[in-house]
């Protein structure tokens, strides 16, 4: 029986207060290339804070955030030939692109200008995408992901953009070269994930924080070799020009002079967070021949890589589960930084399931008769139609999906631009229900994963932007790789971080590469003086503007580039990279309803490391 013409149950923001609240509405139907994923959990990223908050701007209310998914496969398209009914799957940041210009050919469809987000953007058939703080959804194959079997479900949710974020970035600038170093800035949700990639790949990890109340949990916990209060000059003195490679996910403002002098020559700083500028003299960068480089997720390719490799070297992310009903309090959590290191919601058994495609879908709560609420909560939204399964389409039912910061900016309208309502959420695993014609990589059953670009907690996307979860990686630790995982890996893998030897860290000409996952503002030249010659700094997050001095740039031969996730390729290589080396975003699983909650410690950054959302238990 087909799922296509069923109602979804979401939780969505009105306006730009954020608030979650319960919101009713309808997915496309299942195309050919369909996979129909029904939710299980979502990551909580801090994209649902700052897109439902309308921190980006072109907010779209309401919105569903949520785009860190994994979920079961309940339909596939026809021409879905990679997924099958029961799979576990997760869904990224994105779930559709054009699939015919030069970033899609080579899975990069993180730069197609076409590029569809899981929520608040324009999907194929007009409407605007919701993301996964809802019961299912429907995804292009090529966008969902395979969680490997035997990977939990709720840890997976992170990596879908937790995970692919720092990911991506580490793959392309070939942090993967054992006895390299590697420098952590900032130990949270992408942070966190980045030392576990780090030392799946044999680097030496060093972790730089503010607070020295984190050196046990760093060392102990998560295994990193050296750790530096970075506001203690005499230990960062001691770390100069030893980095190869410097990972800044700080996202509060913080100098960059300092960090590029502990880089070697030819270092490289790859910048995943979004601070509010980045400032730094030119001659740290020059004098090194160093590079600043950013990083947004990753691509289709490297996120199921990433996803192999985590369930491959046992790799999950730190998370916290939470009930969809908590999502306002973990928001306001996330905000704080109050959370290890992610959370996530536990969809599955916390949100109400209304069923596949066609109909309405659920998503976030809305006031009554259709009023958009002054508030900045997510809640159940009114039923609302939505495209019908194409015959490239995959319908995916959600299990989960990870809680981005997106899910807070882009239902705010930090971004502008915001479309209400607005359903988040673009971290999005869970099942395929149902399959387009043209789809041949998925069949009904297969466990999926949905990208960013899709935009919103629709379970229907394109085959291109459905990736499959490999067997046995669970569905909520998948979530987070469709965007904090590609984020990173997609720029790591396309400036050949996985290559073991090189080094990632936070001294000056000492590094190869760095990935900022700040969000908040910080300078960009001390950075860039930690970069060797010929560095990279790759850009995952997005400041308000890029400053520095040229020199720092020119004589050192530097680079400064950006990366926004990832293509579908690299997606699913991610997916299947974190499945092999056992790599799990640590998540907090969060039911459906504590989105708001979860929102809010996410913006207070009071989550560890990344939220996923239990769609498949939570959304009513």
């Amino acid at each position: 029986m087909s799922c296509s013409g069923k109602e979804c149950l979401g939780w969505a923001a009105r306006d730009s207060s954020g608030h979650l609240s319960p919101y009713q509405f309808s997915r496309r139907a299942v195309g050919s290339d369909d996979v129909w994923v029904k939710i299980t959990h979502c990551g909580v990223c801090y994209a649902d804070v700052a897109f439902p908050r309308n921190k980006i701007g072109d907010a779209k209310y309401p919105m569903v955030p949520g785009h860190e998914i994994t979920g079961v496969v309940k339909e596939v398209g026809s021409n879905v030939h990679g997924f099958k009914v029961g799979d576990y799957v997760g869904i990224g940041t994105m779930v559709n692109s054009c699939q015919e210009c030069e970033w899609c050919d080579i899975s990069q469809e993180v730069h197609c200008t076409k590029g569809v987000r899981t929520f608040n953007s324009v999907d194929v058939d007009g409407t605007i995408t919701q993301g996964g703080y809802s019961s299912y959804y429907v995804v292009h194959q090529r966008f969902c992901f395979k969680i490997p079997d035997g990977y939990p479900l709720a840890s997976a949710a992170p990596l879908l953009c937790a995970g692919i974020t720092v990911y991506s970035p580490m793959m392309r600038h070939k942090m993967n070269q054992p006895g390299k170093s590697l420098g952590v800035i900032g130990v949270g949700g992408l942070g966190h994930m980045a030392i576990k990639f780090g030392k799946a790949f044999g680097l030496s990890i060093t972790v730089f924080s503010t607070s020295e109340s984190k050196r046990d949990e760093a060392l102990n916990k998560l295994g990193a070799d050296k750790f530096i209060v970075s506001s203690n000059e005499q230990q960062m003195a001691a770390q100069a020009n030893s980095l190869d490679f410097i990972i800044d996910t700080a996202s509060g403002d913080h100098p960059f002079d300092p960090y590029i002098t502990l880089l070697k020559t030819n270092g490289v700083l790859v910048l995943v967070g979004v601070p509010s500028e980045v400032k730094f003299s030119p001659m740290n960068l020059i004098r090194g021949n160093k590079t600043i480089t950013g990083n947004v997720t990753g691509g289709t390719r490297e996120r199921q890589e990433m996803l192999n490799f985590c369930a491959a070297h046992k790799i999950y992310p730190e998370i916290e589960v939470i009930p969809i009903e908590y999502i306002n309090e973990a928001l306001e959590r996330l905000i704080k930084r109050d959370v290890k290191y992610r959370f996530v919601i536990d969809i599955e058994n916390t949100l109400k399931e209304m069923s596949c495609s066609g109909k309405e879908c659920l998503g976030s709560w809305m006031g009554s008769k259709g009023f958009i609420r002054p508030s900045v909560s997510l809640s159940v939204f009114p039923p609302v139609s939505v495209r019908a399964v194409g015959r490239d389409n995959v319908w995916v039912k959600i299990t989960h999906c990870g809680v981005c910061y997106a899910g807070v900016v882009f239902p705010r309208n930090k971004f502008g631009d915001a479309k209400y309502p607005m359903v988040p959420g673009h971290e999005i695993t869970g099942v395929v229900k149902e399959v387009g014609s043209n789809v041949h990589g998925f069949k009904v059953g297969d466990y999926v994963g949905i990208d960013w670009s899709n935009g919103e907690l629709v379970p229907r996307m394109r085959v291109v932007f459905c990736y499959k979860l490999t067997d046995g990686y669970p569905l909520a630790s998948a979530a987070p790789l469709l965007c904090a995982g590609i984020t990173v890996y997609s720029p790591m893998m396309r400036h050949k971080m996985n290559q073991p030897g090189k080094s990632l860290g936070a001294q000056a000409n000492s590094l190869d590469l760095i990935i900022d996952t700040a969000s908040g503002d910080h300078p960009f030249d001390s950075y860039i003086s930690l970069l060797k010659p010929n560095g990279v700094l790759v850009l995952v997050y997005v400041p308000s503007e890029v400053k520095f001095s040229p020199m720092s740039l020119i004589m050192g031969n530097k680079t400064i580039t950006g990366n926004v996730t990832g293509g579908n390729k690299e997606w699913q290589e991610m997916l299947n990279f974190c499945a092999a080396r056992k790599i799990y975003p640590d998540i907090e699983v969060i039911p459906i309803e504590y989105i708001n909650e979860a929102l809010e410690r996410l913006i207070k950054r009071d989550v560890k490391y990344r939220f996923v959302i239990d769609i498949e238990n939570s959304l009513k």
